[in-house]
């Protein structure tokens, strides 16, 4: 516990004291918000925006209105998502006698961030959809004779599906739930367990003829990623044989019982539902790990609610056994939270451009109107206010056969042939597709001393 403890606080404070972008893909996030407020157009055919539900640019875009352009502000109020699951999940699943462990449960819940590239600590939507999932889920199960619940259940669906795409899941929990253990009048049981998902559907059909334009970016282009089958069972060994938590919670419950308690079978019915997105949404192209996360989440609800059982049998016996069932579940602890440690660290410290940052910004703005710095919007915009495309995003909406294209689009092209000079943004995501753009367009490489010994490299087009 005090391992798990102390990794987490570490990973809290790099990342919650790092101003830089953790990825190219923050600070292109960041400039939706930033159009937003300026009143500029989000969703427009000649603007590639994220694939993510409009939700998060209208958070970001509040964020910004009261500390600017920042990207460690907007990182630290989504940090407080990350706390807001636990504390929720904690609260649901430890009542009455098991309120003693709700601290270790919260824990369990916090350390999924260790086993997710730590998307609790960086300015992307994952645990702000998953806390509308998980909120619009527990309303439902205890909805009763509520009419007011029920609505605002489905208006908590809608919202996670708004913010991401993949936490609509959560909705299909009520249709495997009534599958699995639906009794009486079967039917209309299962009739009603499907009216969140029908409801989000309809809600896809009102977007698609309302919004052409956001239902292209939130479902089209997300879908023309390329899902890699091969990788399939490899991942889904993967989530499950590194989480041995999971085996002894399952163990753990069908040891001394006939039949499944109805927390549980919920929490079953999720995981049934969200372990094989994960595992799809992981393999696609592009994915992460951080696709894993509500898959994850489920499986420690499952560990969290037989922590009662859990303590019980470590307690049990003389001091041999109680100390190799002791060794036992710490062991599987480490190894759930833990067991990719090495790669982990390596992106803890991850980041897109160096600490010269400011300096680049400043020397994009001596160099006036006329550049461009589509790896990193951020700089030209805080340079001289120029909204221009985002190269990752140009190559992440307009994929060619569910991959990124080797050439950038027209709407890039267009905006490199207008430009005079490009600073040029190096990070871990090899890009040589922009080098190659830059190349066609007439630009050659020039040393800046400004820029001398750091991420960022001047291009300037050459003369005719």
């Amino acid at each position: 516990m005090a391992l798990l403890g102390g990794a987490t606080i570490v990973t809290y404070l790099v990342r919650l004291t790092e101003p830089l972008a953790l990825s190219p893909w923050e600070p292109a996030i960041a400039m939706e918000a930033v159009r937003l407020n300026a009143g500029l157009p989000l969703y427009e055919s000649a603007h590639a925006t994220h694939m993510y539900g409009p939700l998060l640019t209208v958070m970001l875009a509040g964020i910004f209105r009261f500390t600017g352009l920042n990207l460690l502000a907007a990182r630290a109020v989504f940090s407080v998502f990350a706390l807001a699951v636990p504390v929720l999940l904690g609260a649901l699943l430890c009542r009455g006698k098991l309120r003693v462990h709700l601290p270790f449960a919260i824990l369990l819940f916090l350390g999924i961030n260790l086993r997710s590239n730590f998307i609790a600590l960086s300015a992307q939507p994952d645990f702000m959809a998953g806390l509308f999932g998980i909120s619009g889920l527990a309303l439902w199960i205890g909805r009763g004779r509520s009419r007011a619940r029920l609505l605002i259940s489905l208006g908590l669906f809608l919202a996670g599906m708004l913010t991401k795409q993949t936490s609509a899941a959560f909705a299909l929990a009520p249709i495997v739930h009534g599958v699995l253990w639906g009794r009486k009048w079967r039917l209309k049981n299962l009739a009603l367990s499907a009216l969140p998902a029908g409801f989000l559907f309809a809600a896809l059909v009102l977007i698609r003829l309302a919004w052409p334009a956001l239902y292209h970016g939130m479902v089209t282009n997300a879908g023309a990623l390329r899902v890699n089958y091969d990788r399939i069972p490899t991942m889904a060994v993967y989530l499950v044989a590194t989480f041995p938590l999971i085996f002894i919670a399952m163990a753990t419950m069908l040891r001394s019982r006939t039949c499944i308690p109805g927390k549980e079978r919920w929490i079953v019915s999720a995981i049934f539902v969200l372990a094989p997105l994960g595992v799809l949404t992981t393999v696609k192209s592009g994915g992460g790990l951080n696709s894993l996360l509500f898959a994850y989440l489920a499986m420690t609800a499952l560990v969290v609610s037989q922590l009662g059982e859990i303590f019980r049998w470590m307690s049990v016996g003389g001091g041999r056994k109680r100390f190799c069932a002791a060794s036992m579940v710490a062991l599987a602890v480490v190894c759930s939270f833990f067991f990719n440690y090495v790669n982990g660290i390596s992106v803890l410290f991850m980041k897109s451009g160096d600490d010269k940052y400011a300096q680049a910004v400043a020397f994009a703005r001596r160099l006036g109107p006329g550049l461009i710095t589509p790896q990193d919007p951020t700089i030209a915009y805080s340079a001289n206010g120029h909204f221009g495309c985002d190269f990752f995003f140009e190559l992440d909406g307009r994929s060619v056969n569910g991959q990124w294209a080797t050439l950038p689009m027209p709407d890039m092209q267009r905006e490199l042939e207008r430009a005079s000079s490009v600073i040029e943004v190096k990070s871990y995501v090899p890009t040589p597709q922009f080098i190659s753009a830059l190349d066609a367009a007439g630009y050659r490489r020039v040393d800046a001393p400004e820029l001398a010994d750091s991420a960022y490299g001047l291009w300037v087009k050459a003369g005719p």
